[in-house]
């Protein structure tokens, strides 16, 4: 739910539908796995390079805060 959480707010300041900032299939595989660092982030399915730089430090925040 923290995930999903933090898509929302994300979503709301873009103005844009919470499943363009990551789908939930990605918010479940980033939980169970819990990337630590930028290379983990990219191998979750559904992280591109583009996704990294705009999303990937916060969502690494709170996978280092679990």
């Amino acid at each position: 739910e923290k995930f999903r959480a933090l898509r929302a707010q994300l979503a709301n300041n873009q103005g844009v539908p919470a499943y363009m900032i990551f789908g939930d299939k990605t918010l479940i595989e980033m939980s169970s796995k819990l990337p630590s660092t930028h290379e983990e982030f990219l191998d979750i399915s559904g992280v591109g390079q583009m996704k990294l730089e705009k999303y990937g430090d916060q969502f690494l925040e709170l996978c280092n805060s679990l």
